[in-house]
């Protein structure tokens, strides 16, 4: 009767605490069980439909949330449609770990995109044109390269001034404090540094819009060159504070979330190809040399179909099934 009882007590004790965690239990632990099963039981590529959701939808980009997945359809279909295979599902607001959040994200490279649209309305595919905008090009680069060396120079100095100053005002902490005196030349000499740091960060951002305006010309300049046979070295551009380079989308996964990242699309086109580029990524492919193929590293291509390339190595993925 005792064990009875105790029995009793337990199990009211587990409900409660069930009663009074059920919003942890249901948002964090049960999907954590749910994906860790998921994980396990998914099988290899190809099998079962890789499962995608709309993640993050940056409005900027002028277009609509059925036109973005209109496009994610027509890219599935450039995989499924030759191979004949259900690679890839929809799951609307699914947050699951086997799930690939596809997301549009804007910042300059669309930016910069979108300016180049407007400048091909008035630009010939003439030599004149690409003269032109090549010396444009030039003396911007001739601008950044000025104003980025004098930048450096200004930001070195103030880091020594900088690291002066907090070394001493961390040597009379440890005394204990400083005079008077000392104290508010200390305190003067922190607002001229703090006023100095502001001057520096307006001039990082002004360097900073004109990297953003240089590359925005770069793939201008390589279409011209390439349309009208000039041979030159291809015009890269410049990467900004920022880390970021002309990357139109990217793939990436730590194990625990997937993602695929759009940054730039020109026309639906190209944002179709970067969209099935990035799915081929998804199911585990890597890049080819074919530059026409879907997962060349580059978005060169013109057509919306997998070459023989892609489906070969489609075909050796799926292989293992």
């Amino acid at each position: 009767m005792i064990n009875f009882v105790k029995n009793v007590i337990f199990l009211v004790i587990v409900i409660s605490l069930g009663y009074v965690f059920r919003e942890p239990l249901k948002q964090e632990i049960l999907p954590a069980w749910q994906n860790f099963f998921a994980d396990i039981f998914k099988g290899p590529p190809c099998v079962a439909p890789l499962a995608y959701a709309l993640g993050t939808f940056d409005t900027d980009f002028g277009v609509s949330e059925k036109y973005f997945l209109d496009a994610l359809a027509e890219a599935e279909a450039v995989w499924e449609k030759p191979s004949g295979k259900d690679l890839f599902v929809y799951k609307a607001g699914d947050t699951g770990r086997n799930t690939v959040k596809v997301n549009l994200i804007y910042d300059y490279r669309q930016q910069a995109t979108s300016e180049l649209k407007e400048v091909d309305g008035v630009i010939d595919e003439s030599r004149a044109s690409y003269d032109a905008l090549k010396a444009e090009f030039e003396n911007l680069q001739k601008e950044y390269e000025k104003d980025k060396a004098a930048f450096d120079v200004a930001a070195a100095s103030f880091e020594k001034r900088n690291e002066a100053h907090q070394k001493q005002v961390d040597e009379w902490n440890k005394k204990g404090g400083a005079p008077k005196p000392e104290y508010d030349r200390l305190q003067a000499e922190q607002k001229v540094l703090q006023a100095e740091s502001k001057q520096l960060q307006i001039r990082q951002s002004a360097l900073n819009d004109l990297v953003d305006e240089i590359n925005s010309m770069v793939s201008d300049l390589n279409r011209m060159a390439s349309a009208l046979n000039i041979t030159v070295d291809t015009y890269n551009t410049i990467n900004s504070s920022r880390g970021e380079s002309f990357e139109e989308g990217i793939y990436h996964t730590d194990g625990i979330t997937k993602e695929i990242d759009i940054y730039e699309f020109s026309d639906r086109d190209k944002l179709v190809r970067v969209l099935a580029h990035e799915l081929g990524h998804a199911l585990g492919l890597d890049h080819l040399d074919d530059k026409e193929a879907i997962m060349y590293e580059l978005n060169a291509g013109k057509k919306l179909v997998a070459t023989v390339a892609d489906l070969a190595a489609l075909s050796a993925l799926c292989a293992v099934e």
